[in-house]
């Protein structure tokens, strides 16, 4: 993995720091402080911004794709490796065609977008002091999310991008940390019986929820239009009769995930209603958790 150029967002947030007149709205203020983050957040090698610029044009077959990979060795070893560490032994993807036929063009193309992703967050949020509960929970979030999406049945590449927008879900939350200088606040996912008003909380408080935020941060890094999707609705995957399947999958992650002996998680009414929609049953939910169990003590 090259690395980024690294600028520091909480440096960058100190030096940005003004005097300010009493009378100027914090809220307006915290949200400059958001804007000018996102927009010093590094950008990827520029081979790897490129390929990520083609996926996301919707007239693309996936040609161009491969061009750009097969015409760069350095590019087309760093994907095939990944691939590997994710997917499978070295033996299953011997080249690039047999990492799209496992995986899928889109996800493979992801997945590197991701990777640099996770890197600029270990960089630019060094300072948070407790970003590694960060990490964990987009693993448990990235788990749950391809658990998931096996009890739906989707197809292997579908399952593989919403499964990679969990590990970017919660970036947002980091930008809003840094911004707000809470530097030694812990950094934990959202406890299921607030999954519905975190967004509202956040957007009364600062004008903004880290929904929208880390959806910026995913655009301003050419990821593809589903994993947006999924960062910005993974809240609110029911909004005006709108339904979010992307969005859905990951908010149903939070309560697979979550320790809830007592069986309150189903009596909240917003996530009976978004398993309706995903066409899942209690029985799938519970099944879901006990796959989630079983590959986390597996895992450790």
């Amino acid at each position: 993995m090259r690395r980024l150029g690294c600028r520091g967002a909480v440096m960058l947030m100190k030096n940005s720091e003004q005097p300010s007149g009493g009378n100027i709205d914090k809220r307006e203020e915290l949200s400059r402080k958001i804007t000018e983050l996102v927009g010093s957040l590094p950008l990827f090698p520029t081979d790897i911004d490129k390929l990520l610029a083609v996926a996301v044009k919707p007239s693309e077959d996936g040609k161009e794709i491969l061009r750009l990979i097969e015409s760069d060795p350095e590019l087309r070893s760093e994907l095939l490796a990944l691939a590997r560490s994710y997917f499978g032994a070295a033996a299953d993807f011997e080249t690039v065609e047999d990492a799209v036929r496992h995986i899928g063009i889109q996800p493979l193309v992801q997945l590197i977008g991701i990777s640099y992703a996770k890197d600029a967050i270990q960089q630019e949020f060094a300072a948070l002091k407790y970003l590694n509960d960060y990490v964990e929970h987009s693993e448990d979030i990235y788990m749950t999310c391809g658990i998931l999406g096996e009890i739906c049945r989707l197809p292997r590449a579908e399952r593989q991008m919403y499964a990679l927008a969990g590990v970017v879900h919660d970036v947002g939350r980091l930008a809003i940390m840094v911004a707000s200088n809470r530097t030694s606040a812990r950094v934990l996912g959202t406890l299921w019986d607030k999954m519905v008003s975190v967004v509202r909380d956040e957007k009364a408080s600062l004008g903004t929820d880290h929904c929208d935020v880390g959806m910026r941060i995913c655009a301003k890094w050419n990821l593809s239009p589903v994993i947006q999707e999924a960062v910005r609705r993974h809240h609110t995957p029911l909004s005006n009769g709108d339904f979010s399947f992307a969005g859905a999958l990951i908010f149903i992650s939070h309560f697979v995930s979550a320790s809830d002996p007592s069986g309150e998680i189903l009596a909240t009414l917003l996530a009976t209603e978004v398993l309706s929609k995903l066409n899942l049953s209690g029985a799938d939910f519970n099944k879901a958790k006990e796959m989630y169990r079983s590959r986390t003590r597996n895992s450790r």
